[in-house]
């Protein structure tokens, strides 16, 4: 009887503070899963890093990482508060924060997941928004694609649509062929001299995920309206201290309900901020550059201006023009229990094969309910613009292509409102073999 007085006692003394800040809401996602998963082509000599291991390309490997690894790049994983409280008949305070975590290996620093944490005003037409926010370019993401936040997503996995770095391939030395410089043996051609390695996207997620379907945006003012089912935003990275410092994202969006939705988002990030350590290299070495030129001109009597000029056009105007994605698309309800999708992309950030020239994505979806049970497919089609200089080498010496296709299809079973089982297979095929995977997935998702 002591036990259950106390017991009672502690539940009263958890719920009063709940009951006298009402208008605090709880909600949150849990998910696990487990990936069987294949990466490049085991015909070549390449290996693939995952969690600082390394795997031989033809043998399949069991992973469980459900968030900060290589299986996806952003766990759905999270505890979300909200609150929110009314000043005026229309006007109201807001803010948010999510805790993520991951299930498998939640513990130390790396359990801890950069999610959403802002605060605004809301009206009956407007709101604007301030500190970490879910980058306005991915919010239509959901709507496209059946599997987003689970392994069988197109997002930053394959060639379905931009997202963190993925199947980032380096060339180096196979120990096997080494050779002194006294010892006499000829080295080997110089397409057998090297060997290629795969990092997994654990090892090479980027700072400008947020500027893609992926991640989030730091010390971001965002500022949105919306009359009837048209909506649109704007997010500014104002923070003088960030890395994305003068990057912005725009979103455009009509939703008709039950019927269907479309939209228009883009997101730009500006290089000739002073900040940037990439351009500031790159604007360093052009100075010497130039200054070298200018003594040799001043020896042989000629004019180095143009010269001058030349060099540093050429050497700073790729990263100095900046980066920018661009995105339409669509879904489209075709009764209660069919859902077509189709977007289109253009993208210079988190392309498929991680190329400054970019690439173009084209994705088809499809999610069909009945009763317990959804089916979920999307196909995608990459186009890479990535020129010959910055093409990888094959097996032959000879530049890969990079063009990819990639499909993933899978089931759910739904328990009720809240839980459901997923399983599921995702393919890439690239003319570039190394970035080839093929995955099956099993897992189960809780919210609540």
């Amino acid at each position: 009887m002591n036990r259950k007085i106390l017991t009672l006692a502690v539940a009263a003394a958890l719920a009063a503070p709940v009951a006298s800040h009402a208008d605090v809401r709880v909600s949150g996602l849990i998910q696990a899963e487990a990936v069987n998963s294949e990466v490049a082509d085991g015909k070549k000599d390449a290996a693939a890093y995952r969690d600082k291991q390394s795997f031989e390309t033809d043998d399949r490997q069991m992973f469980t990482n459900d968030s900060l690894g290589s299986i996806f790049n952003e766990g759905p994983n999270h505890i979300r508060f909200d609150l929110d409280e009314k000043l005026s008949n229309t006007l109201k305070a807001e803010a948010r924060y999510d805790m993520g975590f991951n299930t498998s290996g939640n513990f130390g620093s790396d359990s801890i997941i950069g999610e959403q944490a802002w605060i605004g005003l809301k009206g009956s037409n407007f709101h604007f928004r301030y500190g970490t926010l879910e980058g306005a370019y991915k919010s239509s993401r959901a709507l496209i694609e059946p599997w987003a936040f689970t392994s069988l997503q197109s997002t930053g996995t394959g060639g379905g649509m931009s997202g963190g770095a993925y199947n980032q391939v380096l060339r180096v030395v196979d120990p096997s062929t080494a050779t002194t410089l006294t010892g006499g043996t000829e080295l080997p051609e110089p397409q057998d001299r090297y060997k290629y390695v795969v990092n997994s996207s654990a090892a090479t997620r980027g700072g400008d995920m947020g500027l893609t379907n992926e991640g989030f945006v730091e010390g971001s003012l965002e500022l949105g309206v919306n009359f009837g089912g048209f909506s649109a935003r704007m997010q500014g990275i104002v923070d003088d201290g960030s890395a994305m410092d003068g990057a912005g994202l725009l979103e455009f969006k009509y939703t008709m309900p039950n019927k269907f939705s479309v939209w228009l988002a883009a997101s730009y990030t500006d290089l000739k901020d002073a900040t940037n350590p990439i351009t500031d290299a790159v604007d360093d070495a052009a100075d010497t550059i130039s200054e070298t030129i200018d003594d040799i001109a001043d020896k042989v009597g000629e004019d180095a201006t143009d010269l001058t000029d030349k060099v540093r056009e050429e050497t700073t105007t790729e990263v100095d023009e900046g980066l920018a994605n661009w995105k339409v698309g669509g879904v489209f309800n075709l009764g209660p229990m069919v859902k077509l999708g189709l977007q289109y992309e253009d993208a210079e950030m988190g392309t498929f094969d991680n190329n400054p020239d970019g690439g173009k994505y084209i994705l088809g979806s499809l999610d069909f309910t009945k009763g317990n049970i959804s089916v979920g497919a999307w196909v995608a089609g990459y186009l890479s613009d990535i020129k010959n200089a910055n093409k990888i080498d094959g097996p032959d010496g000879k530049p890969m292509d990079e063009d990819a296709l990639s499909w993933s299809l899978g089931a759910k079973y739904h328990f009720g409102k809240r839980t459901h089982v997923y399983g599921g297979y995702r393919q890439t095929d690239s003319d570039n073999d190394y970035r080839d995977e093929n995955l099956f997935t099993l897992g189960i998702r809780h919210t609540f």
